[in-house]
């Protein structure tokens, strides 16, 4: 069941099961665990380096599983500033705890304006228990 999911209400959520924990203009950037549970065991991450300027809406990285691959697509403009590097080495890091050891990397964004269209908790609740 949907329910049984963490959702943390301090952070913002995309409809792609993606999260972001803001900081000022700092935003880390991780994998929901109900996306996590729906793409399966990663096993492979292919992440940009540090330096990489992402776009709204545009593809960035992916995690790969056993089953699936999960294209991963930034919802804000920004400049990537850190990797988790931890996760070439032990990609599972992600699955044991997505929302703390498993963050993906951390940006700066250009404009703060590009979080108006993220997801609260409650709203991300809501989106889960609509599909």
């Amino acid at each position: 069941m949907r329910d049984a999911f963490q959702i943390p209400v301090d952070l913002f959520y995309t409809k792609n099961h993606q999260w972001l924990a803001v900081d000022e203009n700092i935003v880390t950037f991780g994998v929901t665990e109900y996306g996590l549970k729906k793409i399966g065991e990663i096993v492979y991450v292919d992440l940009p380096e540090d330096g990489t300027r992402v776009a709204v809406d545009a593809e960035f990285a992916s995690l790969e599983s056993v089953r699936h691959i999960m294209d991963l697509f930034s919802p804000f403009n920004g400049m990537i500033t850190e990797v988790n590097y931890r996760l070439f080495e032990d990609p599972s890091i992600i699955n044991d705890d997505p929302y703390g050891e498993g963050w993906i990397f951390m940006a700066e964004l250009d404009n703060e304006k590009d979080l108006a269209s993220l997801l609260r908790s409650s709203e991300y609740k809501a989106h889960l228990q609509s599909l």
